[in-house]
């Protein structure tokens, strides 16, 4: 079997033990991983590191995941990554204001390894 191809994760979690966990868990996955707090810098992470995947919590403070899965889209379109919604909530409901806003995923926390694993092999190759 070989080896995953190593993908680059952007984080957006404003728990730091919550983004250092899910970073370990992409990382121990073979892949790489960046965590930021603040979501008011995400979309310029997002410039610098182009990141295949990107975790957006949805109870951010100054932007909430929605209106910043928005604004990632807009620059980004649909194909440069794909946005994974990270949340407690797991309503039909809150299922589908996910996609409304342009989210490819969304997963409860805590985040099961399992999910992500699956999430990390539908990346296109």
């Amino acid at each position: 079997m070989s080896p995953p191809t190593a993908r680059r994760i952007l984080i957006v979690e404003d728990e730091p033990d919550s983004a250092r966990s899910l970073a370990l868990i992409v990382g121990v996955m073979g892949h790489r991983a960046e965590y930021i707090n603040d979501p008011t810098i995400a979309l310029e992470t997002a410039r610098r590191m182009r990141p295949d995947l990107v975790f957006l919590d949805i109870g951010l403070p100054k932007i909430d995941g929605y209106t910043l899965a928005k604004m990632f889209r807009r620059e980004f379109g649909f194909d440069a990554m794909r946005l994974v919604a990270l949340t407690g909530h797991g309503l039909p409901t809150d299922r589908a204001h996910s996609r409304e806003a342009g989210f490819d995923a969304h997963v409860l926390k805590p985040a099961d390894p399992d999910v992500i694993e699956s999430i990390l092999k539908t990346l296109p190759k």
